[in-house]
């Protein structure tokens, strides 16, 4: 079946839609201001049976999924804010966010590349040592966005835009940016990365966006089911970055090869888990050959609400939200709790920039870096 949009424009805000009433349709919706003055735009992207999405183009951050349980009611399982003030200056920074130029952590914010020392800038320090988390001061989650609205016959989208000036937050080269999130007719949130650059730099991106599959607010995640396609994990110090190789995950909490609750060893003795304080860990995902595979399922008994996890990237990094606490009021005006989300985070190794052994994460000009995660939702 195809798909004939028209538009309409009223008040000011711009709404698409289908002349079919069940069809995939994107909305438009002003998302207030930043304290700089510009305008967000809120896109509404819709299945056509109930479920949609709604990201913005602050920092090309989602604020809702809503999908159905196995009764069929839909319900949103992003825990987060929304608001653009709590987006802009809340105590968790990151919700929902772009992750770039290089998601999660690089070691004193340094590295080589062609034999020159490249030092960002370090936004956080722990255990007495600095360090560079999620692209600095600034990162990708702290800007504006250009939007292009997409549609085709079974799916639409945002394509989202930005040139990363040189010497942003020490990175070397311009680097041209281009994030795209389609919604499908099966519930399926399909992210694509692209990225060229005009200098030798490094590129790691991934999306902060935390699951509750209970719903927004639903609370403890670590009573859901999981099973991850890895046999191997990457230990951290107490400083929050690998200490180099990896381990196997039999015989540890992180043995999630078959599917089982996610606490299911939390008790265990493990130095992993200690340096953490609580189940964060990156899994060496069994496919490294680039290609899109499966790399996790996540499903949640009592909804019967699940998503897989399918990706092109070699690693998968969990966090379960174990410092949500009442100092983080979310949607609603609620507390998010602690352990209240759980956090899918498609990337490159944290600190590969150090480790020559990991897969490499340098973009030369000519190159072009792509890379792909599907989150598709079901019931069972």
């Amino acid at each position: 079946m195809k798909y004939i949009i028209f538009t309409l424009i009223v008040c000011g805000c711009t709404f698409f839609a289908s002349c079919e009433k069940d069809s995939l349709s994107v909305e438009m919706h002003p998302f207030g201001e930043l304290s700089t003055g510009e305008p967000v735009t809120l896109y509404r992207l819709k299945s056509g049976n109930g479920s949609y999405m709604d990201v913005i183009d602050y920092g090309c951050r989602v604020v809702r999924i809503c999908v159905p349980d196995r009764e069929g009611v839909i319900e949103d399982i992003v825990p987060g804010y929304d608001n653009i003030k709590d987006f802009e200056f809340g105590s968790e920074r990151f919700f929902g966010s772009i992750i770039g130029r290089f998601g999660n952590r690089i070691a004193d914010g340094k590295f080589m590349l062609d034999g020159e020392l490249i030092q960002l800038t370090c936004n956080e320090i722990l255990a007495g040592r600095p360090g560079h988390l999620h692209g600095g001061e600034k990162g990708f989650d702290r800007v504006m966005w250009d939007a292009e609205i997409l549609q085709e016959e079974d799916r639409v989208g945002v394509q989202f835009h930005r040139v990363s000036p040189a010497g942003e937050e020490g990175y070397p080269g311009n680097l041209d940016c281009k994030i795209t999130y389609w919604w499908t007719k099966e519930n399926v949130w399909k992210i694509e990365y692209s990225a060229t650059t005009d200098k030798p730099t490094i590129v790691n991106l991934s999306n902060h966006t935390y699951f509750n599959l209970k719903g927004a607010n639903g609370g403890y995640v670590m009573d859901n089911i999981m099973c991850v396609e890895s046999d191997y994990y990457l230990p951290n110090d107490i400083h929050f970055v690998p200490l180099g190789p990896s381990l196997p995950v039999e015989d540890t909490p992180f043995d999630l090869r078959e599917p089982r609750r996610i606490d299911h060893a939390i008790d265990t003795p493990n130095e992993h888990l200690c340096n953490m304080r609580g189940f964060s860990v990156t899994w060496v995902l069994r496919n490294q050959t680039g290609e899109l595979a499966k790399a996790a399922d996540l499903w949640e008994p009592v909804s019967g609400r699940g998503i897989e996890t399918w990706t092109t990237e070699p690693g998968l990094l969990t966090y379960t939200g174990r410092l949500f606490s009442d100092k983080v009021v979310g949607k609603g005006g609620i507390p998010v709790q602690k352990f209240g989300g759980m956090l899918l985070e498609t990337l490159h190794y944290p600190n590969s920039p150090n480790h020559p052994e990991y897969p490499a994460t340098t973009l030369y000009p000519g190159q072009t870096y792509y890379s792909s995660t599907e989150f598709k939702f079901y019931t069972k």
